[in-house]
């Protein structure tokens, strides 16, 4: 699609917003048409420049864009929040799968910024512009929202390794599209939120609720720069005992390489909105390439697996302490397991509830040959292995009383 078209479908406010992101200055004065002519102008001549104003995801995505070709569509995941490069109209998207999130660049962006971008990517990471870029997702991402004010002195006080020119990190802090995107100014004051929340009034509701002493947690530079690095799909905790344990069941379930990383970086989302029970935080187990070969004993040692590594990770909500730390918000370890049935005890340790097993159909006169397990005037609905099951255990049908039936 010609650049000038898709310039032409946002609204001034809007073309005003992106060319503050790509590092144009656009004058509020001039009429629709005219900041489209001077956007595009712009992106054309100098791709340079506003390549280098890109977060790292967003220039990653398009160095691989460029390198798959023009028009090549590539099929993604779906991010926890869209890239700028998307929003803007710079790369094309396609949602209208919803099993695959579909990119690609016209010829005319290829034409622009294949010549570029590989040396704009190494000139950019001289300057610490994506080191900076990766501790400021980090605090946000484990602090979920944190005061502009602390989050700033954070970042001064962070030891830069790279970093060329004067005073990189204000430069960072002026320019940066993650600073401007993330930033979050009304009745709760002037605060930075991470990306990954969508709705921050509930989570500043949560925060209400669960009030936190004022004194920031203070986290090892590892676990910020962990926290921070391969946006969108970051994980986070994954070098402490519960993340390494979350690990190795995952690899045990059959996910490798990006589909591990996915798996991994989807509980850890889930896990900032498990109060008491979540049964989405339990998915990537019900999704799992071997999730039918998992006898009842290694399901339930992985879900408690699930549950040890969503209480020990830092939570938005909690400010970025733990529901461990905290003693609030912990996992009811309860919550993916069967109720046994009335008048059957707890097993003692190491052993298993009996199995459910159909019981001996019985005829009843009078009804046709139906058993009397199924009452006359009354249907029996059709329930997908994924619908929660009709018991009410709020385990999938497959995991609970379905899985007992062929």
């Amino acid at each position: 699609m010609n650049l000038l078209s898709v310039l032409d479908r946002f609204q001034k406010g809007e073309l005003l917003d992106i060319g503050d992101v790509l590092g144009s200055e656009l004058s509020p004065r001039l009429k629709k048409s005219q900041m489209v002519d001077q956007l595009a102008r712009y992106i054309r001549k100098e791709p340079g420049r506003w390549l280098s104003h890109l977060m790292e995801r967003d220039i990653h995505l398009l160095r691989d864009l460029v390198h798959a070709g023009p028009e090549r569509v590539q099929y993604q995941d779906f991010a926890s929040y869209p890239s700028i490069v998307e929003v803007s109209g710079i790369v094309e998207y396609d949602d209208s799968d919803s099993n695959y999130h579909k990119v690609w660049i016209s010829r005319e962006i290829y034409d622009i910024v294949s010549p570029e971008i590989d040396s704009v990517i190494s000139d950019v990471e001289l300057t610490g512009q994506y080191e900076l870029e990766r501790v400021a997702l980090g605090y946000l991402n484990l602090y979920g929202i944190i005061p502009t004010k602390k989050f700033l002195d954070l970042l001064f006080d962070w030891p830069l390794k790279s970093g060329k020119g004067d005073n990189p990190i204000m430069n960072f802090v002026q320019r940066s599209p993650l600073i401007k995107l993330c930033r979050y100014e009304d009745t709760w004051g002037d605060n930075m939120v991470s990306p990954c929340i969508e709705n921050p009034e509930e989570m500043f509701s949560f925060m209400e609720e669960f009030k936190q002493e004022k004194r920031l947690k203070t986290f090892p530079r590892s676990l910020v720069i962990e926290a921070g690095s391969g946006a969108p799909y970051f994980t986070v905790g994954m070098d402490t005992p519960e993340g390494k344990a979350l690990d190795a069941v995952y690899r045990k379930a059959g996910f490798v390489g990006f589909e591990l990383v996915k798996a991994e970086h989807d509980t850890w989302i889930e896990a900032q909105y498990t109060a008491a029970s979540n049964p989405a935080l339990f998915d990537p187990i019900y999704d799992a390439p071997r999730a039918n070969s998992f006898s009842d004993r290694e399901w339930e040692a992985m879900c408690m697996t699930v549950c040890e590594y969503a209480d020990s990770v830092a939570k938005w909500c909690l400010q970025g302490r733990s529901a461990r730390d905290a003693g609030v918000c912990l996992c009811d370890r309860n919550a993916w397991k069967a109720p046994p049935e009335e008048g059957i005890s707890d097993p003692a340790p190491g052993e298993e509830y009996p199995r459910w097993t159909m019981p001996e159909p019985t005829v009843s006169e009078g009804y046709g040959g139906l058993t009397s397990d199924f009452p006359v005037g009354f249907a029996i609905p059709h329930v997908a292995p994924d619908d929660p099951c009709p018991c009410g255990s709020g385990l999938r049908y497959c995991r609970c009383h379905g899985k007992y039936l062929s």
